[in-house]
């Protein structure tokens, strides 16, 4: 009786230890993996910036706006021509074209 009452206290003292989560394994190689020593290269316009100058010249020569390069002309979109759907704007009340009859508060 005494040798059951410590098997049912002793798995009782053991059962949180055994619902707490396995700590995750740490990483196999910290380094990042290497590209094959028989890959293709890039070439090397795709490596070094052009050689028109630093990015901020860019910059200034574009007026302060990044464009995108161009990669494919049909993903572009052309906003909508102008028409009837273009939102109305309704002045406000008591204002020059507004409802002459409505008094703001």
């Amino acid at each position: 009786m005494m040798r059951t009452a410590w098997l049912i206290a002793l798995t009782i003292a053991a059962a949180p230890a055994l619902a707490q989560n396995p700590q995750p394994a740490p990483p196999a190689s910290p380094r990042a993996p290497l590209a094959p020593p028989n890959a293709p290269s890039p070439p090397p316009e795709k490596i070094a910036p052009p050689a028109d100058g630093t990015l901020s010249h860019q910059l200034s020569r574009q007026k302060g706006a990044i464009k995108p390069p161009n990669v494919d002309p049909g993903m572009t979109v052309r906003p909508p021509a102008r028409g009837t759907a273009t939102t109305p704007v309704i002045p406000p009340p008591g204002s020059p074209g507004g409802n002459p009859s409505v008094v703001p508060k």
